[in-house]
């Protein structure tokens, strides 16, 4: 389930698409396990891909790409209240700017256990104006930095902007390691997530 933001009111919403107050978003969260969904992290799909747990049926797994402020305003109690993981997918050089988390938020969350801190890229570019390159640099160079501020990290997790990306470039992150979220251009709307090459 990919969202962007949870805002505290309806007040606060100016695009329907990217932002849910937190009341609706805790409803979604409650009925998603009443229907008996069980919260997963990408660390648990990767090795249920290499056969090593096994999972429910009904698993699934939420994300916010961004690292919008209001994830930790609204998201993370919520996520706390009822023991869920969750993973956030940041823009670094937006980190500490006004409306997004800073990285001491960051750590927070992280040393929670709940919360699992992603690249969504160092500044949100098209990655189809990129060479193949210029992508794998400024993906490892945003891990570089969140490793730098967080320590190091179990698995590496890249959500492409936009859901923007080339075949050649998807080729060159798995080289280097990286699970990727591979979406349409269409906000909210999870279309695949390429674990081919898990082994």
């Amino acid at each position: 389930f990919v969202y962007h933001n949870i805002v505290s009111n309806d007040s606060e919403v100016i695009y329907d698409y990217m932002q849910t107050t937190k009341a609706v978003f805790e409803k979604q969260i409650v009925g998603l396990k009443n229907l008996g969904y069980d919260f997963i992290t990408y660390e648990q799909l990767q090795k249920f891909k290499k056969n090593e747990i096994e999972l429910k049926k009904k698993s699934c797994i939420l994300t916010f790409d961004d690292g919008l402020e209001g994830v930790f305003e609204n998201v993370y109690p919520i996520a706390k209240k009822y023991n869920i993981p969750f993973t956030m997918f940041i823009v670094i050089n937006n980190i500490e700017q006004p409306g997004v988390i800073t990285w001491e938020e960051a750590k927070e969350m992280q040393d929670s256990g709940l919360v699992t801190i992603a690249s969504h890229s160092m500044e949100h570019p098209e990655f189809t104006s990129l060479s193949v390159e210029d992508a794998v640099y400024n993906v490892n160079n945003s891990y570089s930095l969140i490793e730098e501020k967080l320590g190091k990290q179990p698995i590496k997790i890249f959500t492409y902007p936009y859901g923007l990306h080339k075949e050649e470039q998807n080729d060159a992150l798995w080289e280097e390691g990286y699970i990727q979220n591979l979406t349409d251009n269409k906000i909210n709307k999870s279309k695949n997530l390429d674990l081919s090459r898990c082994s």
